[in-house]
């Protein structure tokens, strides 16, 4: 029986080097490109220095709205505010705001530092318009956005954030695909990584906690060669599978999906 050792964290990251046509999924940028007008003529995006009242204002009444309140959100609403002030106290961040009828519907916090664009918190309500919501491409315009402001302020490379891994429940899966459409790759977080752990997982565990999906096997620069979904059968839709496969070769990563 299969055994696999996992790391419970997991980094995401991208060159600034390589062409933007080159860094996203070829669908996900034409449907950028082709909105690009209407999205400026829509929206008016904000990109500001972080403090406390912004944050207050802002940034916290969003995130709690959109990200927070949701089922399997285990963190508080005090923990949240402490963490972000707590960065806001180390770093110089900055805040992207995206308003659509002078309605905050989009923020994200992120810095520069180590050469880097680091992307850390960040809330959307995609509700925001039934009639307008589904034209606009909100959360790929902003990476975009962030790419492009990355590199004109000489960002090497972009980090998108530190995930718990593996990737467990349906609403978790998704979250690998999404970021690997935005030419971000996952990666091995480095050994100096404090709760950076270990975890030797089962075939028959993995059963237990399905669908589930994981990263693992590095090349040479540590990012991860193999993608691992666990499902049972018939709980996933085929045209969904379908995109796991084309996404992944596009990204140069075996998809390996194994219903039982």
């Amino acid at each position: 029986m299969p055994t696999f050792s996992i790391d419970n964290k997991i980094i995401w990251r991208k060159e600034s080097k390589i062409a933007i046509v080159e860094n996203f999924y070829p669908s996900v940028y034409r449907e950028i490109i082709q909105k690009e007008n209407f999205l400026k003529e829509n929206f008016k995006v904000e990109i500001t220095t972080a403090n406390k009242e912004k944050l207050q204002r802002l940034f916290l009444p969003l995130y709690f709205q959109e990200v927070v309140s949701k089922e399997n959100f285990t963190l508080s609403k005090e923990t949240i505010a402490a963490d972000i002030e707590k960065k806001l106290n180390f770093n110089a961040y900055e805040f992207m705001f995206i308003y659509f009828q002078n309605k905050l519907i989009f923020a994200w916090l992120f810095c520069f530092k180590n050469k880097g664009l680091y992307m850390a918190y960040r809330a959307f309500n995609r509700n925001f318009d039934k009639t307008i919501n589904h034209k606009a491409p909100i959360s790929y315009w902003a990476e975009k956005l962030l790419f492009d402001y990355g590199k004109e302020n000489n960002a090497l490379f972009f980090s998108h954030g530190r995930d718990s891994h593996p990737y467990i429940g349906k609403s978790r899966i998704g979250l690998p695909l999404y970021k690997i459409k935005t030419g971000v790759r996952p990666g091995k977080p480095g050994l100096n990584e404090t709760t950076l752990v270990e975890e030797v997982l089962t075939e028959k565990a993995l059963k237990k906690i399905a669908p589930v999906l994981f990263f693992s096997d590095t090349d040479e620069n540590n990012f991860y060669k193999n993608c691992y979904l666990y499902f049972p059968k018939g709980s996933l839709d085929e045209s969904y599978l379908k995109e796991f496969e084309k996404v992944m070769l596009w990204a140069g990563i075996n998809f390996i999906p194994i219903a039982f």
